[in-house]
């Protein structure tokens, strides 16, 4: 697949950019900024978005996103004042106004075997380090911190971690990252260093990629010391939220480089994800194309039955295809595959509670919920998930218990949008619709494309009687989907009360989207 605008061709997969003088030379962080916008057009991509899919999230001055914003408008004739290509949207992001054509290579049309993909078709695997801590100091918890953080990674299941017997041999100081990747086999290597400072453990974490010798991420954690095992508790949670988004995004950049032949298994699922969390038809085709990919070359896959199943739900909830009932038929039997191949994926078991949520009473997939955090106790899409059927039955407080939970362990969480509409959507069913606004706010300034966040923000404000806002925002999804219809959002949301489902639908009605 490349990608036609004006007088330019991208192409993604050999990273290059043609004019019509030939190949364009552009520095990569530019060329990657260019991709995600013209990947994107329907749509605004807001700064932090940009920062989480180029940088992986890290701490990046305004200058050097500035810079890269720059120099991609200047490889394709555009600038900060013309704006013909590029154009910015003042306090929300930057969108791709130029008419993109997305043509299929030649090569692709030829429809070949697969060559092999390259012998590296396994996890992502990280050594975790016992954590440094200043010598004299009376309580030793470098070791213990480090055991805890392995033993909820490995709940992961996608993540291979190697065990403390082999990563304790590897001390901080002269980290030895050769030896961690070709005797360990570990591509990732975590570090950290532990500090008690007036009442407080203050831990500084580090994620190296080990080829490169890169970081991926850091940040630095500190609980209060007023009970030790909640402190050390809050850290783990911190550091699995954080990982479980960093390497798989780390991952996908890395797949990015590679064309779609060459991907292995993991590449391909990792891939994925990042498509399918773009919540638009045409990325969320590619994932399930790559998804497909992933189970083709490992039929035993667990974790991607279950990506595949969460693609075919995003295809249903959002209707990318007027009728649904294929997909959630396909997404039945890629769950149940997922959970009969690895009854121990978190993942798995949340996709499995999804199925029988739409397809019955939503409590019915309260089982595979509570599953999944008993599995991993810190996995954010367990407990968005939980805290989704929480607020269709009306239990207020565990929603947001459940919401909460899930936004503290990933802040910066692809669906970070998902989760506020639900913190939104709690406070509607509670009856106070001024917090239902302000979480909606929240939540459309995160994305404006996703149809359940667009709907809902039409909803709430137009029950609480702001008429412009209901306005704004029902125009927005018919702009983005001229065909929009409430049934779709049903899927979702199928709220227990009745009297709420009634208003809910009276208000899409008012607001000119039909049943």
């Amino acid at each position: 697949m490349h990608h036609v605008f004006g007088a330019f061709t991208l192409y993604p997969d050999r990273a290059e950019l043609v004019g019509p003088e030939g190949v364009i030379h552009i520095e990569p962080k530019a060329f990657a900024v260019l991709r995600l916008l013209v990947e994107n057009p329907e749509r605004v991509v807001s700064r932090d978005e940009m920062i989480a899919a180029i940088w992986g999230g890290r701490f990046v001055s305004d200058a050097a996103v500035s810079t890269a914003l720059k120099s991609a408008r200047k490889a394709v004739g555009d600038d900060g004042g013309t704006q013909g290509m590029i154009r910015t949207v003042h306090g929300v992001g930057h969108r791709f106004v130029a008419l993109v054509e997305r043509r299929l290579d030649a090569t692709a049309l030829v429809q070949p075997k697969d060559p092999a993909p390259e012998k590296t078709d396994r996890r992502p695997t990280i050594a975790v380090l016992a954590f440094a801590q200043n010598q004299g100091e009376a309580m030793q918890l470098g070791e213990g911190l480090a055991d805890e953080i392995i033993s909820s990674l490995a709940r992961l299941r996608w993540l291979r971690v190697i065990a403390r017997e082999s990563t304790f041999r590897f001390r901080q100081d002269g980290l030895d990252l050769h030896g961690l990747r070709h005797v360990l086999g570990a591509g990732y290597a975590l570090s950290g260093r532990i500090e008690l400072f007036a009442g407080r453990l203050n831990v500084s974490i580090t994620l190296i990629e080990t080829l490169s010798g890169s970081v991926v991420w850091s940040d630095r954690i500190s609980p209060a010391l007023d009970d030790l095992h909640l402190a050390r508790q809050e850290i783990t949670a911190a550091v699995i939220g954080a990982l479980d988004l960093q390497i798989s995004q780390a991952e996908a950049a890395t797949a990015r480089t590679k064309s779609t032949e060459m991907l292995d298994a993991w590449g391909a699922y990792h891939l994925g994800m990042s498509h399918v969390l773009r919540f638009n038809a045409h990325d969320n085709a590619i994932a399930e194309g790559l998804f497909e990919r992933a189970i083709r070359l490992d039929p035993n896959f667990a974790t991607a039955f279950a990506g595949r199943a969460f693609a075919l739900q995003q295809e249903a909830s959002q209707a990318f295809k007027r009728d649904t009932a294929p997909a959630l038929a396909e997404m039945r039997r890629m769950a149940e595959r997922a959970v009969e191949l690895d009854p121990f994926d978190p993942f798995a078991n949340m996709v499995m509670g999804r199925v029988l949520q739409i397809e019955g009473p939503p409590d019915d997939g309260l089982f595979w919920f509570d599953r999944a955090i008993k599995v991993s106790p810190n996995f954010v899409k367990g407990h968005y998930a939980r805290g989704h059927i929480d607020m269709l039955a009306g239990r207020i407080d565990r929603a947001n218990a459940g919401l909460d939970t899930s936004m503290h362990l990933s802040p910066m969480d692809p669906l970070l949008s998902l989760m506020l509409t639900f913190k939104a959507l709690s406070a509607f069913v509670d009856g106070k619709l001024d917090q239902a606004q302000e979480w909606s706010r929240k939540a459309v300034r995160s994305n404006q494309v996703h149809y359940l966040v667009l709907t809902t923000a039409a909803v709430v404000n137009h029950v609480a009687g702001d008429a412009a806002e209901a306005s704004r925002w029902a125009t927005q999804l018919r702009t983005l989907r001229p065909d929009a219809t409430a049934a779709p959002y049903f899927v979702s949301m199928p709220f227990a009360n009745a009297e709420t489902k009634a208003l809910v639908r009276q208000s899409l009605h008012d607001l000119g989207i039909p049943d």
